[in-house]
């Protein structure tokens, strides 16, 4: 009976070992499929765009912020925290401008990309794909990792929001 019980017990201890394992193979993969995800939004993200749209509020804005504002990372952020470096309304509505001619510059490129805002359970970041007018269209999950959305995030959703709608006007032309 001894031997049964430490058989039976033996079994089990194994048996909870190996998933345990397998779980954390599951998990690596996981965070792999992430960091992965996380690198293809940071090329479409940081990719720079030429031939933007000059004048006098987004040269002072370019010295503002010390950057080039031509690819969507940099509109969204200094978008984002736009009352923290206390831009101008007029500054915050040419970066939104800005964000409707990026959208259309990708367009352009046959970039087509949905930028959507990413909170609680779903991940912070992940590229998934959907059909948008028989147009295949990525989707880019961006979010702050928390279920709590702050102004900063509100201003985030703002951008992601001008963005799409521009893009979905172009892709229904």
């Amino acid at each position: 009976m001894k031997k049964t019980v430490f058989l039976i017990l033996t079994l089990l201890i194994s048996n909870s070992l190996l998933a345990q394992n397998r779980d954390a193979e599951y998990a690596e993969y996981d965070e792999y499929v992430s960091e992965l995800a996380n690198i293809k939004i940071n090329e479409l993200l940081n990719y720079p765009i030429s031939n933007l749209t000059e004048n006098e509020t987004l040269n002072e804005l370019k010295k503002k912020t010390n950057s080039e504002l031509n690819t969507l990372a940099l509109i969204i952020l200094n978008y984002k925290y736009a009352e923290t470096l206390d831009f101008e309304i007029e500054e915050q509505t040419r970066l939104l401008m800005r964000m409707v001619e990026m959208a259309d510059k990708f367009y352009e490129n046959n970039k087509l990309i949905f930028l959507e805002h990413s909170v609680g359970y779903r991940p912070t970041f992940s590229d998934e794909e959907e059909i948008y007018n028989n147009k295949k269209v990525r989707i880019l999950l961006m979010g702050s990792g928390t279920c709590i959305i702050d102004e900063i995030d509100y201003n985030a959703k703002r951008m992601y929001r001008t963005f799409n709608e521009r893009m979905k006007k172009n892709i229904a032309k």
